[in-house]
This record gives C-alpha cells, sequence and structure tokens, in this order.
C-alpha cells in the first residue's frame, strides 16, 4: 500500500499534466483560480506542510500576489532557507489575511479542488488509468485536508490563544516596514522621493477616477539655487532644501502628499483639490518660502532672498498621468519666464508661450 505522502506527490504529478482545452470564455477566471490552486499545492508539497485550510490560505494568497507584505516576508524566510513549518504558517495567516478573506480564499479553494478532483476520478476511471479510483480518492482526501480540518480549525485557535510571534518573524515584519519607510523617503528631507510621488499619485487617480473627485499637483523649484551653493557652499544648499521640505509640509494636510521630486525641485500631489484651490495652496506655499530668513549654519552668513517658483495642473479623468505632469512642468517653466517666484497653472499655458531659454 502506497503512503499517504507517496500518494500525494501521485496525485499531485497526474493533477498538474491534465489539460481542459477549448475553455470558453467565462471559464477564465475559474481557469485562473484552478491554475493559482495548483501552484499552492505544488508549494505546500514541495515545502512539507500539512494539506490545511489554513496552508492553503497563506499560499493561495501569496501565488496570488494579493499582498505584497505576505509575498515579501515568505521569500526572505525560503530565500534564506529558514524553517516553513505550520505554526509559522498559521502566524502569518493571523497576520496578513482578514478572516472574511481567509474563509472565502478556503472555501473558494476546497469548491475547485472538489470539483477538480471529481472530475478526474470520473476520467481517470473511464480511461482505466494506472492510479487507480480508491488511489486517487484517498490521495484527494489528503491534499484537501478532509480529516484535518477540525485539527486545522483548533491549531488556529491555539496561535489565537498563544503568546506573541516568535523573535524571527516580529523582527523580520520589522526589518520589512523599515526597508519600505527608506525604499520611500528621501535621505536629505525625510519627506517622499520620487518613487513614492509617483505611487502616491498613482494612488490619488485611482481614486478619482472611482469617486470622480478633482486631483491637482504642485511642481516647485527653487529659484536661483546655483547661487547659493556656489556662494555658500553645498551645505548651506542642503540647509535650505531641508527647510523647504519643511514649509511645504506646514503647508499640506490630511491626504497631500509633500516630496521632494529631484535636487532642488519639489512635487505635491493634492487629491480632491480643484484647480482654484490648488492654486491657493500654491500661493501660501510660495509666500511662506519668500517670508523665510535663513543664515547657514555652518558659516554664520545671511543666505540671502529664497524664493520658489510653483506650476499647478489638474488630472483629466483617464489621460495618462505624464500629461499632468507635462503640465505642471510647463507651468513652472512659465513661471521661471514670468520672473520666478510666481505661481502659474496650465490654463496659463493658453495664452502665453513658453521660453524655455529665459526659464533657464
Amino acid at each position: 500500500m502506497r503512503s499517504p505522502n507517496l500518494k500525494k506527490c501521485l496525485y499531485i504529478r497526474r493533477y498538474h499534466s491534465f489539460r481542459f482545452p477549448g475553455m470558453p470564455q467565462q471559464e477564465q477566471y475559474r481557469q485562473r483560480s484552478y491554475a493559482l490552486s495548483r501552484e499552492a499545492l505544488e508549494l505546500i508539497n514541495e515545502l512539507g506542510l500539512s494539506a490545511n485550510p489554513i496552508n492553503y490560505a497563506v499560499f493561495f494568497a501569496y501565488v496570488e500576489k494579493s499582498n505584497d507584505d505576505l509575498v515579501a516576508l515568505i521569500d526572505i524566510l525560503r530565500g534564506n532557507k529558514r524553517a516553513l513549518d505550520d505554526v509559522k504558517c498559521h502566524e502569518l495567516y493571523q497576520r496578513f489575511i482578514e478572516p472574511s478573506r481567509a474563509e472565502l480564499l478556503r472555501e473558494a479553494i476546497s469548491h475547485d479542488l472538489q470539483r477538480q478532483v471529481s472530475d478526474l476520478i470520473d476520467r481517470l476511471a473511464k480511461g482505466k488509468d494506472v492510479i487507480s479510483t480508491a488511489d486517487l480518492r484517498d490521495a484527494a482526501h489528503d491534499l484537501l485536508g478532509m480529516e484535518n480540518r477540525a485539527n486545522a480549525q483548533q491549531a488556529a485557535k491555539d496561535v489565537n490563544d498563544a503568546d506573541p510571534a516568535p523573535v524571527e518573524v516580529t523582527q523580520l515584519l520589522l526589518d520589512l516596514e523599515e526597508m519600505k519607510r527608506e525604499a520611500h523617503t528621501d535621505g536629505l528631507t525625510g519627506i517622499a522621493n520620487r518613487k513614492a510621488f509617483d505611487e502616491s499619485l498613482r494612488d490619488a487617480a485611482m481614486t478619482t477616477m472611482e469617486r470622480g473627485e478633482p486631483l491637482s499637483i504642485l511642481l516647485i523649484d527653487i529659484d536661483h539655487f546655483k547661487r547659493v551653493n556656489d556662494k555658500h557652499g553645498h551645505q548651506a544648499g542642503d540647509q535650505v532644501i531641508r527647510t523647504l521640505a519643511k514649509t511645504l509640509q506646514q503647508n499640506v494636510k490630511g491626504r497631500d502628499t509633500t516630496a521632494r521630486y529631484g535636487g532642488e525641485e519639489f512635487a505635491v500631489v493634492l487629491p480632491a483639490t480643484t484647480l482654484t484651490d490648488a492654486m491657493r495652496v500654491a500661493e501660501n506655499i510660495r509666500a511662506s518660502i519668500e517670508s523665510l530668513h535663513l543664515r547657514s549654519f555652518n558659516r554664520n552668513e545671511d543666505l540671502g532672498r529664497i524664493t520658489a517658483s510653483v506650476g499647478v495642473a489638474t488630472y483629466q479623468l483617464g489621460e495618462p498621468l505624464t500629461r499632468v505632469i507635462d503640465r505642471a512642468d510647463q507651468a513652472l517653466y512659465l513661471a521661471k519666464a514670468n520672473g520666478r517666484n510666481c505661481v502659474m497653472n496650465q490654463n496659463d499655458l493658453l495664452t502665453q508661450p513658453i521660453n524655455r531659454a529665459e526659464s533657464a
């Protein structure tokens, strides 16, 4: 008699060699679900884990890539050859999968697999396959965890009632959060960096399309910044950039995102903000910068008058995000060409030509 593990391996090998050609269009979603189920089963078997509903939920979410943190943590554990046992899987389940989501995943996986197993049993029985129907049915019961459901549920309850997470996984989670923070933060100013700006703008645009609310952005550039560096040194230049970042944060609120766009240029994402309101925010920022009185920390020198030019644009539903950024950038150049220390918006582009040589 074959052992349960051998039967499990035989079933997976046969299961993955089966194909369903000519799938109707309306079955494409189900087909994808089948593929994800198969991939999750392969991983569970490869890692030597119990085939229980909790582990199915974790690895189905992993192969589905529905949770970036879960994927990153499992990749770290696998990459460092850390032990991935049932206890850790329960911990991952608790941390990353909402109970309602997990229940839906378990039900969907169980339903899909039972349908597939039933279909395979019928087909193999009719085709007189070398694997006996009894062996296949036993393997299916092992894989679906029919006999282990009560144990799995009790194990999940035990984890719920247990002490806090083991130090190893907790530290990994902390490391992940730190890595994410560093990847999205500008090292000099502590505000969002260009990558974080791009993600924030993309998320805001999706919300705008879902809710039909306005979205505006600002591009801000320090006027004659090179003169500060040349006359007072790069440390003074860094001081100006940090002070400007702080000033931006003081003039925005709520869901707004301030970011260092690059060099001496900054950007602000203003969700639920019309062009008129964005102009008001931009003017407040411009006036706040103009009112600054800075002295260099290292040389105790007066840094002179610090001003900035601002370009404002509003997102149009459905357009590529590069277009709204380009309009804000052109409005910024227009502000430079109009003498600097002023605010221009996308509507000004319709009546005033841009001479980039003058704005350099």
